[in-house]
């Protein structure tokens, strides 16, 4: 049987309500990966922020870390990709197409509270499921890079 990847509540501290700055694409997808490190089965991560601010880049960092090799693409057009790994399913859910309404009958549950870990970008879409226990990204473009805000909501 697979060792699961190891999980320490004292590391959420480093990510818990913290603001940081990457300057390249490379930094971004290296502060995912540092980030995945925190997660765990049924935890579900918010992303937030404008068209190209880097939200599918950071989460390419999150897969990394979990060996997920190939190249990840936005959801866009698939609105839900799935990956296996040793450790939990991971969903990358982008709801960018759909409105409120439609994300309520898309018969999402299965992803957003199962086993697995939930990447949701556009997660404005999910106002009717009232998510409170989650992980919310900020990604704005800054002047010389991007502003990444990382908190926790329990």
């Amino acid at each position: 049987m697979e060792k699961k990847k190891s999980f320490n509540t004292k590391d959420i501290n480093i990510f818990k309500n913290k603001t940081f700055y990457t300057k390249t694409d490379i930094k971004t997808r290296d502060l995912g990966k540092k980030f995945a490190s925190v997660l765990k089965p049924q935890d579900i991560v918010f992303f937030n922020g404008n068209l190209g601010a880097g939200k599918t880049t950071f989460i390419q960092g999150i897969l990394s870390y979990f060996g997920i090799k190939k190249f990840v693409r936005s959801a866009s057009f698939m609105l839900v990709s799935e990956f296996k790994t040793k450790f939990c399913p991971i969903y990358h859910l982008d709801l960018y197409r759909l409105d409120e309404n439609n994300a309520l009958n898309l018969g999402i549950d299965e992803y957003l509270f199962g086993q697995g870990i939930s990447l949701i970008e556009w997660c404005d879409r999910l106002k009717y499921y009232n998510i409170k226990n989650r992980w919310e990204i900020n990604i704005d473009y800054i002047e010389d890079g991007r502003k990444i805000k990382i908190k926790r909501f329990l």
